[in-house]
């Protein structure tokens, strides 16, 4: 009987649905599961205070994951001792090349902090604030439980995404010892998705996409509300205060050359290295690609990623405005109301980093590059560069990739309805109030949920101005009680 461990390290009702699910699906073996949230990911910076007291409220892993073990607990069974991390390395260099063993520590510590700040690259790692020091002594807690893990001789070990402070380290510790499955949403918030090869890397990702059946309606309907920016849809947020059809001031449609950014701090640490080939960072591949179109004659305009409206300005720090406008680049800055697409189909080409417009552009059959090597590389929808040279050969030539839109209309039906539905999630209109098989999963949250309601409905007229309902500690703990 082949031995498994669910590492239960995320109490979100979704993570807890997906184990679930795993469990009842292994019937048929040994399953064990480790509360790691309790024991590791809750010392993460993701976890404030009052989060930590309302999870030990909740029990959520105890209720939901537990019963149905059909084998044991472990986590009383793990005995670090005491335990101190290191002192932290002097830069973010050093920290991203920090290991212990297999366990890449510096790597997961960035994932966390730079998710939670939106921090890349600053001139001293203080900057971070207190969530560095946290992600840096959970991740060595995350790579000593992984090496206890390894011990006990796991064939299987299934664990919520795996690249955070808390569970990269541990998937690192386990590797060569156990076949470590990461799960992460499919194309809905009750589908799931799930790779032992992880669920970043491209060429796992485009394995996914391409063992999932492909309805080619629902991948072009997927492109289509997308470009018609169509409400309810993701990339209306992003798009809210651009005007239809508009350009950038003295740009006209043909011969231009548009590379899209991505919000750096969403990849910066995906992966060992940055992910450009060649190149350091996006701010080179800016560069790179301004000087080979003025040697060309040929109009460059960067259209900056919305997103980066909402992000720490430190993203500014990678590029050299200056010297780009000097190369008689266009810069479209984050906040500019030029259209993102319209500006694509006026394109002679399109360069991209890793951003969805890579996907976009091929469905839209305009010739579109990644730099480095990204999930639309990986599954052929675009053409890959990774070089100056190749760049070059782009730039002169530009091509769409064999099946382009093929490809494109897969990931459209792949990021519509992608991985195994999980019929017992109800994640109602908040995920303070989602139920599993009908049992509310978080009874904390869900009754402060029902106070908040009531207060926006004016339930509670008799307050004064900028009054609040106060709520005493031992109702919630009794409402957590009733509602377990």
């Amino acid at each position: 009987m082949n031995k498994v461990l669910i590492a239960s390290a995320n109490p979100w009702s979704f993570a807890l649905a997906v184990e679930r699910d795993i469990i009842a699906t292994r019937a048929d073996r040994q399953v064990d599961v480790l509360n790691l949230f309790r024991i590791c990911s809750s010392r993460a910076p993701e976890w404030r205070s009052r989060d930590r007291w309302i999870e030990a409220l909740n029990r959520k892993i105890n209720r939901f994951v537990v019963p149905l073990a059909t084998g044991r607990e472990i986590t009383g069974d793990i005995a670090l001792g005491h335990f101190d991390a290191p002192p932290l390395p002097a830069d973010e260099a050093a920290l991203r090349a920090y290991r212990h063993g297999e366990a890449r520590i510096g790597l997961a510590t960035l994932s966390s902090v730079t998710s939670i700040t939106t921090i890349i690259r600053p001139p001293a790692l203080e900057d971070y604030g207190p969530a560095l020091r946290q992600a840096w002594h959970a991740a060595h807690l995350s790579a000593e439980y992984g090496r206890l893990v390894a011990e006990r001789g796991y064939d299987e070990v299934y664990i919520f995404n795996g690249r955070h402070c808390y569970s990269r380290p541990f998937c690192d510790a386990l590797s060569g010892h156990a076949r470590v499955f990461r799960y992460e949403q499919g194309g809905t918030g009750t589908r799931y998705v799930m790779s032992d090869r992880g669920v970043h890397a491209p060429d796992a990702v485009a394995d996914l996409i391409l063992s999932h059946p492909t309805d080619e309606a629902s991948g072009r309907v997927f492109f289509e509300q997308r470009l018609a920016k169509a409400a309810g849809n993701p990339v209306a947020f992003f798009t809210a205060n651009q005007v239809e059809g508009l350009l950038p001031a003295g740009v006209e449609a043909g011969g231009i050359v548009s590379f899209y950014t991505s919000s750096s701090d969403e990849m910066y640490a995906v992966g060992d290295d940055p992910g450009f080939g060649d190149f350091p960072t996006q701010g080179a591949v800016g560069l790179a690609v301004a000087e080979a179109c003025k040697t060309r004659g040929l109009r460059f305009v960067i259209r900056f990623h919305p997103h980066l409206l909402y992000k720490h300005p430190s993203w500014q720090r990678e590029w050299d405005f200056a010297a780009l406008r000097r190369l008689g680049a266009v810069l479209v800055l984050p906040e500019d109301p030029c259209d993102t697409y319209a500006l694509a189909r006026a394109s002679r080409c399109v360069l991209t980093c890793g951003s969805t417009i890579g996907f976009e552009a091929a469905y839209l059959s305009v010739p579109v590059a990644e730099v480095g090597y990204w999930a639309a590389g990986a599954l052929g929808a675009v053409t890959t560069v990774r070089t100056a040279a190749e760049m070059a050969a782009f730039l002169e030539a530009p091509r769409l990739a064999p099946s382009a839109q093929e490809r494109a209309i897969r990931y459209g039906a792949y990021a519509s309805g992608a991985g195994k539905e999980l019929p017992s999630l109800d994640v109602g209109r908040h995920p303070d109030l989602a139920r599993i098989d009908g049992r509310i999963v978080d009874p904390v949250r869900y009754a402060l949920r029902k106070v908040r309601d009531l207060g926006s409905i004016r339930e509670y007229k008799a307050l004064p101005p900028g009054g609040k309902i106060i709520v005493d500690p031992s109702v919630l703990q009794a409402l957590a009680r009733k509602m377990q």
